[in-house]
């Protein structure tokens, strides 16, 4: 008979099955062990069949989605149906073949049963390859949890069928028409979901483990398109909308060993002399990524608005956030790949180090000049690329250099940047483009002025490599950032105070020049603000210089400069400027070291660049635009006060204005109580010792800050004069007649003649009124015969040009836009009279002044100090006017004693009667003592040949003094005896 209701009917492929007593039983009414063995396997053939339908969505029964309830969709595999009849249902034997039909399958959607009218479902009608498997692993997980052993071996034959299918896919693409499955992968790695990731690395290790000898570079070549449109999409995004998949995409590469190699594969540029090539790659897109343009001629895309304080700050904030997470990101990838073994490290610090060394011409001086646009930035990666990059050596350095006296910073090699490039290989260094730069110390010689090769290791660790990168990146990244920032604020200045006198047909293009600017000032700014000793240090030290500072390049000093001063013109930007305060301490310390000690930086500029750096760390000053929190200038006073070196402080000052004539306006705002009264004890020092072999520091200081001050004045008189007469210009009916391009000259003349001015008057007030407090502390040493008659001559020129008859010369509008201060500056030079007027000789020297000084000089000046409010100085100014008056009487006599002198009794250089006459001694030239010791004070050579000269090499001409005493007696004798005579009469 037949059953109707027999399930295996449909497996056995006929319409009925026949039971017999044979079948069912044995002799003994026991059931028979085939019947029951039978039984199981096809309970675990429709539990297997059921698995397939569920993960894989296909079957070979057109009747499996029968009945009018049943929603379910599935492919119907026709071609294998046909050949395994009449089988119904799909074992693990048939499923290898089936998964194949149906990753080839062409128009899916025909092939779907049940046939209705119904939308198929995306995953049953999938037609690319990786997303269908990746579907059908994903599936797989809802039987996971299934303890049968018939399950779990389903399940593991299953994934194992998923990834041979899928790397036969990678290994044999020509199998699959119109499947591009670089875009497939790009596609799946979107997913912001780690089974994905887990697919994708589950897929490279079945790759790996399928083998094959090519399987390395099949793999490279599967996945470096895929890359490439990580890569693009990097480049079509900016910092703040980077779509959220591709850091971790990256990083996935990055942490696995057989994609990593890849990874770094893809980034090595085309041409790796050619800097701007290492942007083009998905490590150099994503260091790209900032608020600076990734190229020179792009457009600005952040602070359209950059008047707008509150956008401005919000848009900071947002770009802050974004580079803070994509910084953070990069610094995981490349410690990563730095732990991916020797080969993977030795990999990345090469392309590091190749990269810096293409973007070698980034740093250089003329490139910073050039402007935005030049054959550097043309060839070099951008901006925000190396401050990136920067931030991620940055990160890769903190656990060696966290604290100031972190013990493993003593692993750094400091004769790193002597490795010449021949041996750079031999001796692990990736960055061998440091050979060649200026270092603090110049190379020993030896007789025959062959500089001597400089001392090296055999080999340099990580951290020694790690530190120099990181140098180099910063004095190519921040340095060169820094500098551009400060010129785009210098332009900035000068484009609003050129609004005021622009033609009003002009004045629409300036408003945008300057909006312009502001934008690039902005974006700069928020690219930049991207948010005790191990041994005891005894100064001054000494010490010899150790052979390794001629190892160690000057930028790493200059990086400290650029850093410091950065954080100080951009404290109100800067959160933590009290717990910066706390690594001033050591920064002060290395600072005093090199900036006072020619032996240990040979070059002058570096350490007045030094000088500047001391100037950033100063407490809050009244001048200041942004000042300090409260806390943070605190901090910094108390490191003046506190670090056990600061005595050095003011000598160190001094060496280096005395060294290179720097010209600052804070020398003495470091500490006004500690500086005076250092220099008080340099003074009395200086005053001691005027006759040594070489002049006194603080001597040859004094004589340069007089220098310093004439100049100064004189050049802003001058401009000052200038703008009067072109102003005086513009109002005059002259002004209509001058050709429209003639007045555009004169008004840029006039603006730049007026930024000179006013830079000029700022210097000069700040050096004048350091003379005016170190002539309080120290008047004993500007009498000194030496100076006196330069201080003298100096006070009654200027005094005379701002009360005299031609004072009118420099009164000009708005004198405040000048930082003109005539009145002060006259104030400022009374007080120096006071103060050095008890003197005789220094009221000698004034009335012996015959080009500027006449008896009506401080009468004039007193009528402008009762103007200004000095009258607390007039009386004590009276008391010098007629000290000075009546050594004038004086002096007039002398004069007509000796006017008819000898002229081998007049100085060569003064033309003045010599007192103590010496003789040169290679020019064989007499001159006066003070002459002479006047002039080394500036120059240390013969002013008649330039040979080398100090005052220990000249011989007094006793002989000739004598004469010239004697004939001064003689004069005075003669003078004494007509006198008499004449009253008798």
């Amino acid at each position: 008979m037949s059953d109707p209701n027999n399930p295996f009917a449909g497996l056995l492929g006929v319409s009925e099955v026949k039971t017999t007593n044979d079948n069912e039983y044995n002799g003994d009414n026991i059931p028979k062990q085939l019947n029951y063995k039978k039984s199981q396997e096809d309970e675990d053939l429709e539990t297997v069949n059921s698995m397939v339908e569920n993960v894989f969505h296909f079957t070979i029964n057109n009747k499996a989605v029968d009945g009018p309830s049943s929603d379910r969709q599935l492919v119907f595999l026709e071609e294998l149906s046909q050949v395994i009849a009449p089988k119904i249902y799909i074992d693990l034997e048939t499923l290898e073949p089936a998964l194949f039909e149906r990753l080839l399958l062409q128009n899916v959607e025909t092939h779907v049963i049940p046939k209705t009218n119904r939308a198929c479902k995306e995953h049953v009608v999938q037609n690319q390859v990786f997303p269908y498997l990746f579907s059908s692993l994903q599936n797989l997980q809802s039987y996971e949890q299934l303890n049968s052993a018939v399950v779990q071996n389903a399940l593991s034959k299953m994934r194992e069928l998923i990834f041979r299918n899928a790397i036969t896919a990678l290994k044999q693409p020509a199998l699959f028409e119109d499947q591009d499955f670089s875009l497939q992968l790009y596609q799946l790695l979107q997913h912001v979901d780690p089974q994905s990731h887990t697919f994708f690395e589950d897929l490279v290790k079945a790759f790996v483990a399928d083998g094959g000898e090519e399987c390395q570079k099949q793999l490279q070549d599967a996945m470096i398109p895929v890359l490439n449109r990580i890569a693009l999409s990097v480049m079509k995004s900016n910092i703040i909308n980077l779509p959220i998949y591709i850091l971790p995409c990256v990083h996935l590469f990055a942490s696995n060993p057989n994609l990593a190699p890849i990874l770094m594969e893809s980034c090595e540029p085309k041409d790796e002399t050619i800097g701007r090539h290492f942007q083009n790659s998905i490590l150099g897109a994503l260091l790209t990524l900032s608020v600076l343009p990734p190229k020179p001629n792009a457009t600005f895309q952040f602070f359209d608005g950059p008047l707008d304080s509150a956008g401005t700050s919000m848009i900071e904030n947002s770009i802050w956030n974004a580079s803070s997470h994509l910084n953070n990101n990069m610094h995981k990838i490349f410690l990563t790949l730095l732990k991916g073994g020797p080969q993977m490290r030795n990999r990345i610090l090469t392309w590091i180090g190749k990269c810096l060394k293409a973007n070698v011409a980034r740093g250089k001086l003329w490139n910073v000049q050039a402007g935005e646009i030049s054959g550097a930035t043309l060839n070099c990666v951008s901006d925000g690329f190396m401050l990136n990059l920067g931030a991620v050596l940055l990160q890769l350095c903190q656990p060696f250099c966290s604290t100031p006296d972190d013990p493993k910073s003593l692993k750094i090699d400091p004769t790193y940047g002597a490795v010449i490039p021949e041996e750079c290989e031999a001796k692990s260094v990736h960055l061998d483009c440091l050979h060649s730069e200026t270092c603090l110390l110049p190379p020993r010689e030896d007789e025959n002025n062959q500089s001597i090769k400089r001392p090296t290791a055999d080999n340099y660790n990580f951290v020694t490599e790690c530190f120099f990168m990181t140098q180099k990146c910063i004095d190519l990244g921040v340095r060169v950032c820094a500098e551009k920032l400060w010129r785009f604020g210098q332009e900035l200045g000068r484009t609003q105070r050129a609004l005021n006198d622009v033609a009003p047909h002009l004045l629409e293009t300036m408003r945008q020049r300057g909006h312009h600017l502001m934008t690039k000032f902005m974006s700069l700014r928020c690219a930049l603000l991207e948010t005790d000793m191990l041994l005891p240090v005894h100064m001054p030290l000494t010490a010899p210089p150790p052979d390794t500072l001629r190892c160690i390049p000057e930028f790493v000093l200059e990086n400290i400069v650029v850093l410091i001063t950065m954080s100080r013109r951009t404290a109100g930007a800067l959160a933590e400027q009290a717990e910066l305060a706390g690594l001033l301490q050591p920064a002060l310390t290395l600072v005093l070291a090199f900036m006072g000690d020619a032996s240990r930086t040979y070059n002058p500029h570096l350490r007045a660049r030094l000088a500047e750096c001391l100037e950033a760390m100063l407490p809050n000053h009244p001048d200041d635009q942004v000042p300090l929190s409260n806390l943070a200038s605190f901090s910094r006073e108390q490191l003046f006060k506190e670090n056990p070196h600061r005595l050095q402080l003011v000598p160190c000052l001094l060496d280096v204005f005395v060294g290179i004539e720097l010209i600052g306006s804070s020398v003495y705002r470091y500490n006004k109580t500690l500086f005076f009264a250092c220099c008080s004890k340099l003074a009395r020092e200086a005053e001691a010792k005027m006759e040594a072999v070489h002049p006194p520091l603080f001597l040859r200081f004094v004589n340069l800050l007089i220098n310093d001050a004439i100049f100064l004045l004189d050049e802003a008189l001058n401009n000052m004069a200038q703008i009067r007469k072109l102003q005086t210009l513009q109002v005059s009916d002259e002004w209509k007649t001058i050709p429209a391009q003639e007045r555009e000259q004169i008004l840029s003349n006039l603006s730049h003649i007026g930024m000179l001015a006013r830079f000029d008057n700022i210097l000069g007030r700040d050096t004048v009124r350091t003379l005016v407090r170190l002539t309080a502390h120290a008047p004993y040493l500007f009498c000194h015969p030496t100076l006196v008659d330069r201080i003298a001559s100096m006070l009654n020129y200027f005094l005379l040009h701002l009360v005299g008859p031609n004072k009118k010369n420099f009164k000009v509008k708005d004198m405040k836009e000048f930082e003109f201060e005539p009145a002060n500056t006259v104030m400022d030079i009374c007080r120096m009279y006071v103060e050095l007027g008890g003197n005789e000789r220094f009221c000698a020297a004034v009335s012996d002044d015959g080009r500027s000084y006449s008896p009506q000089l401080f009468s004039l000046a007193e009528t402008v100090l009762v103007r200004i409010g000095g009258g607390g100085l007039i009386s004590s100014l009276q008391e010098v006017s007629a000290r000075v008056a009546a050594l004038a009487v004086q002096r007039r006599r002398d004069e007509e004693l000796l006017a008819n002198a000898p002229d081998d009794f007049l100085d060569p250089i003064m033309s003045t009667l010599m007192l103590d006459p010496v003789l040169l001694p290679s020019s064989r030239t007499t001159v006066d003592r003070t002459t002479i010791a006047r002039h080394l004070l500036s120059d240390q050579s013969d002013p008649f040949n330039r040979s080398p000269l100090s005052m220990d090499q000249v011989k007094s001409n006793t002989e000739l003094k004598e004469r010239i005493h004697k004939w001064i007696a003689e004069q005075r004798m003669k003078i004494a005896q007509t006198e008499p005579s004449t009253s008798e009469s």
